[in-house]
């Protein structure tokens, strides 16, 4: 069994209940100042943004090489990288050197903006891992870090979103709002916080029992998209635009390809043109092997576009960088990277659990 099968399973198993209404209304959102809930969000099939990925595609395009071993830094990659590694906050250069340990808390997960510079980090309260406390970081020129600063919110922040898994958790690109996608109650959860006034606004799928994951922002900083059940019972990509009162989600594809294989995770490209999805490839040999690669699809058209970077194996993992042709990898603990469809490791340490940059 495949780690995507086993994690499946027990998003499944943690559920407390499925509900299946068979119609559902959205609900108008109060007042944006106070804290909103919103119960029994409808799906709507996207017209403009609905995918249409055909699974024996995904391996067109130009393919790279098998994953090289060493460290790369390329032209034009950032600098810097803030790196969670066994709980520590630290800043390290391109290839994996530590600059700067950042104080504090004892963190689980990092998320960064569009700029670079200005990064948040998640923390769980000692009293357990479903209440959340968030730190904004700003880096200097060099590296160094100021902070971590608290970021203000109205009530505690609840999910149970297995913070350690870096997919749950995403800062916009102007760093004006975070998201911290989970479960609530047996449920597909979403928090979404304005770090400016430090209001939340709290969204549960009714009926939808596998957690939410894959949060990703678009370079709008209102549209948020993620991986949650999809009315046939499998994970579905969904797009969801915070700016509006009436929350509504837009399915944009089912996560499963005509060939048996499962985006992962994905995020949004900062040019809002293309998507990167990491998919697993469908089951073949004597031992039930899985190919995992890196897609970059056309947001239109959800047909490849550019490269298909191949993966030592699944990761769960997609960091870009702020111009979309640089991303980084955590497998197993240990941090690579993918330039322009191209993988390598960056570190052979295997403490980490999650970096951006």
């Amino acid at each position: 069994m495949t780690r995507t099968e086993d994690r499946l399973r027990d998003a499944f198993q943690g559920a407390a209940e499925t509900i299946r209404p068979g119609s559902l209304t959205p609900l108008t959102v109060p007042s944006p100042r106070r804290r909103r809930r919103l119960w029994g969000v409808p799906i709507v099939v996207a017209g403009v943004l609905g995918l249409i990925l055909v699974g024996t595609s995904l391996v067109a395009g130009r393919m790279s090489p098998r994953p090289a071993a060493g460290s790369r830094i390329l032209s034009g990659a950032p600098d810097h990288v803030l790196a969670i590694r066994n709980g520590r906050a630290l800043v390290e250069d391109g290839a994996g050197r530590p600059i700067a340990r950042i104080g504090g808390e004892r963190y689980e997960a990092v998320a960064a903006t569009g700029d670079g510079r200005v990064f948040f980090l998640a923390s769980a309260s000692a009293s357990g891992k479903s209440s959340y406390t968030f730190y904004r970081v700003t880096l200097g020129a060099n590296g160094t870090p100021s902070g971590p600063e608290k970021v203000r919110t109205d009530d505690p922040v609840r999910m149970d979103s297995g913070l350690g898994k870096p997919e749950r958790f995403a800062a916009s690109r102007d760093g004006s709002k975070l998201a911290l996608v989970g479960a609530n109650g047996g449920r597909s959860g979403i928090v979404v916080i304005d770090v400016r006034t430090g209001a939340q606004h709290d969204m549960e799928e009714v009926g939808r029992a596998l957690p939410a994951s894959s949060a990703t922002w678009a370079p709008d900083n209102r549209t948020l998209g993620y991986i949650a059940e999809g009315e046939d019972g499998r994970p579905a990509l969904y797009l969801l635009d915070t700016g509006q009162d009436q929350l509504t989600p837009r399915v944009l594809r089912s996560a499963t390809m005509p060939d048996d294989a499962l985006i992962n995770v994905f995020v949004v490209d900062p040019d809002g043109r293309t998507l990167t999805a990491q998919v697993q490839g469908a089951k073949h040999g004597p031992g039930d092997d899985a190919d995992y690669r890196l897609v970059r699809l056309s947001a239109a058209t959800g047909q490849p576009t550019g490269w298909t970077a191949r993966l030592p194996t699944d990761s769960f993992f997609v960091k870009p960088d702020p111009t979309g042709r640089h991303f980084l990898q955590i497998i197993d603990g240990r941090l690579g990277r993918v330039d322009d469809g191209a993988f390598s490791w960056v570190s052979s340490a295997t403490d980490y659990t999650d970096a951006a940059w």
